[in-house]
């Protein structure tokens, strides 16, 4: 029978208690038969592994897509008979593939959260089996094991500890605990206690940093925190962004007017006798010159340049279409520690008894003899210390880095100092006690560092001022050593009380020279009759451009919220500091949000801009609230905690520096530089993307209603086409393509973030903006149509031949320089040509002189004249071209100053 260990509180559980829920020994552990039966039972200590799509399954996935079905269906009826256009449908399936393979190489690289999640796991465990000590593949572990513990090992499975020598564990990356926990075997009470407080527990995938102790295994594989998260990422729905669901709708509408056109153009042919045939010909022909077939090419196009500018701004996007979503972003939930603080640990503030408080920088604010006075304690703080500095980068536990790099800033010899006090003996660090101390032999070039002690040994504590403080009986004041009596000791006990109110993590520091080693090294005994040197107050501060771009996101209309593992009072402190708590504002406990029904969470959310000590699932909790209330979220974390809200929200943001593997693959983004304000300057790249989107889709859309209503006009009038279906093709894709995707590049507006984020219900292709693109299409179609019927009935009459040929080409090169023209006007759906520059967007200038050659190598070199169709003109055709191609820009531009002043 498989043992139970779904147990969530075996925190609240005596040792000896959890040892017969599991039955198994907490000196022997478990025996081999038994260890091997239980893994029979509960399957190997590993994540579990979703089964993933096969490459050929991902590739055919890329066609699954309306705007796809249609271009396919384009290029089949375009290949056989009647039609036999072959170069049509070989350049439209060329485009579906290409796009499909965009897709395919975005997607693969992409799903690999799980994967991340399964690195994480300890390749070996120490345990105890039978009464003897081995090391065996963690993926072996089950639970009812005894596993041993100690600094650098990374934990194998979720445990509950039997013993905890000076145990401290980093658990930031599941927690969002700025620094490293004090573990404790003792019992706790309390119900659904956040896992940080849980400091008799032990987590898959954390480590310790200090110490060593022993614990029994009470969770494996998917029944450990890890796994949980997992299942967590797994569960979350994939949801389109809304330029897809809009590009998907945009699809479906084109689609829809293809087969409008062809049962228009097929019935009023039926009604005027012509051949049926030749009728389904010329409306199946129309209906593919109506599909944009450039626009999904020229939409990745788009995304992929913009996700190139995002890249140069530290900020690089997983998935193309999520590059717009931050557009609409007016939300972001975002974690506290290493994303919108450093970090780090460091330390803020400085009390030396008799001189008035000091941070490390402002030495104007310092007594004159700050310097000197200082110099025993920071001695402490450096040498009762078991960081160390290699090579230039400190490694240890985060407040003991903390202290060591004060004491480089303030000009501290830590390299000398070990030498000129070397430790002999310590009392480590119990979380009892809540203090270490260190014996440190003086001689005689050692005693620069205590002016006030002359003999051969000193014994240096640091720890907690309520702790430190019972043990001292003297202070370090200017005057000299005076005694501390009780009253100055409630008094010192309040000021670091009053630090810890303003979430500074406090150290006090002491000493007691000593004339020998007492053979007898008890704690109790020595850690008494102690010197008080002082405190320290150390926080892991905001960064300093986070001020900066929490203005810019109120200016944007865009609410941030701080969710943290931390405790209240630290994070209260920081959203104080960064305005994010502001009156009238809520912050709200892990706590009381695990009690909080998701309906009276959505009513308040729009009010809590702090959460605090919360778990994983309270983290998707809080982005499906939101996204109840439809808005759009973008949620920033760093650790493995996170990763299943950035895999629920609408756009996830990861740490690129510190971030795990874990956060990354469940993201959307990725800051390379780990800077919040790379997530200001991402959304601003959102925004600007989305506009130029609407800017060349409406180009692309109304040059196809030019192309369309020109045919259908001149054939309804004249029972011929205006222009070849390859002529079409290529306007849709070159000519028309490479000045959109330089649209897609266009500069941005000065208000771009200073309005409101746009909302995702609201459609690119709305009834206005319909009506937008219908009526720039019939003024282009206008002067097209003019030039048609003018050569046709006027220049080179005839009607077949080498003169449809010309009036072909007229019609061609008409409605490519007024499309060219039409970019400029596109560019502003408000501004006219007068008032747009015309040079500040360099690459549409590129584009247009680069489809302008194009087009002159289509009419003038013989082989692409005979591949298009197209014939020499004279110079009357030449003028005709020019008055017509200009006329419909200058109604277009006069239309959009009426337009305005209504």
């Amino acid at each position: 029978m498989p043992v139970e260990t779904r147990e969530t509180s075996w925190y609240r559980m005596e040792a000896a208690g959890v040892a017969d829920r599991l039955d198994t020994s907490m000196e022997a552990g478990l025996s081999e038969p038994e260890a091997g039966s239980r893994l029979l039972d509960h399957g190997p200590n590993a994540i579990r592994e979703e089964k993933r799509s096969h490459p050929a399954v991902l590739f055919l996935n890329q066609f699954r897509d309306f705007m796809i079905y249609v271009l396919i269906a384009a290029a089949v009826i375009s290949a056989v008979p009647p039609l036999r256009e072959y170069v049509d449908a070989i350049v439209i399936m060329f485009i579906v593939v290409a796009n499909a393979v965009l897709g395919f190489v975005q997607e693969y690289r992409a799903e690999k959260a799980l994967e991340s999640l399964r690195t994480l796991s300890a390749p070996t465990a120490r345990v105890v089996r039978d009464a003897s000590e081995k090391v065996i593949p963690s993926k072996e572990l089950v639970p009812g094991d005894l596993i041993l513990l100690e600094a650098g090992d990374r934990i194998p499975a979720d445990a509950r500890l039997l013993e905890a020598h000076s145990l401290r564990a980093e658990e930031s990356s599941l927690t969002g605990e700025s620094h490293a926990v004090e573990k404790n075997p003792a019992s706790l009470q309390g119900d659904d206690l956040p896992l940080g407080d849980r400091r008799n527990m032990v987590f898959t995938g954390t480590h310790i940093v200090h110490g060593r102790g022993s614990a029994l295994v009470v969770g494996t594989g998917s029944n450990t925190e890890l796994g949980r998260i997992a299942e967590m990422i797994g569960e979350a729905v994939e949801e389109k962004t809304p330029l897809q669901v809009e590009l998907g709708r945009t699809g479906k509408r084109i689609a829809l007017l293809c087969l409008a056109i062809c049962g228009v153009v097929f019935a009023i042919g039926v009604l005027r006798s012509l051949e049926w045939a030749d009728m389904f010909l010329f409306s199946v022909s129309l209906a593919v010159a109506a599909i944009p077939e450039g626009l999904p090419a020229i939409v990745t196009i788009a995304l992929s340049l913009g996700v190139r500018r995002m890249a140069n701004r530290n900020a690089l996007m997983r998935r193309l279409p999520a590059v717009e979503t931050l557009g609409c972003a007016d939300v972001i939930c975002t974690d506290k520690t290493g994303t919108l603080t450093r970090n780090v640990m460091e330390v803020q503030e400085i009390r030396l008894p008799g001189f008035s408080p000091a941070g490390l920088s402002g030495p104007e604010e310092r007594d004159c003899d700050w310097g000197d006075a200082l110099r025993p304690l920071i001695t402490v703080a450096a040498l009762c210390n078991d960081a160390r500095m290699q090579e230039g980068e400190f490694m240890g536990e985060g407040t003991e880095v903390g202290l060591l790099r004060a004491a480089l800033e303030l000009g501290y010899p830590l390299e000398d100092a070990p030498r000129d006090l070397p430790r002999v003996e310590e009392l480590p660090f119990e979380s009892e006690r809540k203090m270490m101390s260190t014996i440190n032999a003086m001689p005689e070039n050692g005693r620069d560092y205590f002016d006030f002690a002359a003999s051969p040994y000193v014994m240096l504590t640091k720890g907690a001022p309520e702790a430190v403080l019972i043990h001292c009986s003297h202070i370090l004041t200017p005057r000299g050593i005076e005694e501390l009596g009780s009253g100055g000791r409630v008094s010192l006990v309040a000021e670091a009380e009053n630090m810890a109110g303003r979430a500074l993590r406090t150290m006090a520091f002491a000493c007691r020279p000593l004339d020998e080693i007492p053979e007898n090294l008890e704690p109790h005994e020595m850690e008494r009759g102690l010197i008080y040197l002082g405190m320290t107050g150390l926080m892991d501060p905001p960064r300093p451009e986070v001020f900066e771009a929490l203005e810019k996101c109120r200016k944007a209309h865009i609410q941030v919220v701080m969710i943290t593992g931390d405790h209240a009072a630290t994070a209260r402190a920081i959203a104080e500091q960064l305005s994010i708590l502001t009156p009238g504002s809520e912050m709200v406990a892990g706590s009381e949000l695990a009690h909080m029904s998701g309906e009276e969470l959505a009513r308040r959310v729009e009010n809590i801009t702090v959460y605090a000590r919360v778990s994983p699932a309270d983290k998707v909790k809080i982005v499906r609230a939101w996204k109840q209330k439809g808005r759009t979220v973008a949620m920033t974390g760093d650790g493995v905690n996170d990763a299943p809200a950035l895999k629920n929200a609408d756009i996830g943001v990861a740490m690129g520096i510190t971030g795990t593997d874990v956060s990354k693959e469940a993201s959307d983004m990725v800051l390379a530089d780990d800077n919040f304000a790379t997530i200001v300057g991402a959304v601003e790249e959102g925004r600007i993307i989305y506009d130029n989107l609407k800017k060349f889709i409406y180009f692309l859309l109304s040059c196809n209603m030019s192309e369309v209503s020109t045919m259908f006009l001149g054939m309804l009038f004249a029972s011929v086409t205006p222009l070849k279906a390859v002529q079409v093709l290529w306007m849709n894709l070159v000519t028309d393509g490479l000045p959109a995707m330089a649209l897609g590049v266009d500069t941005p507006t000065p208000d771009i973030m200073l309005r409101p984020p746009r909302d995702p219900s609201e459609g690119i292709l709305s009834g206005r903006k319909l009506l937008l693109v219908t009526w720039q299409g019939l003024f282009l179609s206008m002067g097209a149509l003019a030039a048609f019927f003018i050569s046709y009935y006027v220049l080179y009459p005839g009607g077949n031949g080498a003169p449809l040929e010309k009036v072909q080409t007229v019609v061609f090169t008409t409605l490519v320089l007024s499309q060219l023209m039409h970019a400029f006007n596109s560019r502003s759906e408000h501004l006219t040509l007068m008032e747009l520059s015309f040079i500040d967007n360099k690459a549409l200038l590129g584009a247009l002189g680069g489809s302008l050659a194009l087009h002159v190598a289509v009419i003038f070199i013989p082989v692409f004249m005979r591949l298009f169709g197209t014939a020499y003109l004279d110079l009357t055709g030449w003028g005709l071209i020019l008055a017509c191609s200009i006329l419909p820009i200058v109604l277009i531009d006069r239309v959009k100053v009426l337009l305005r002043g209504r």
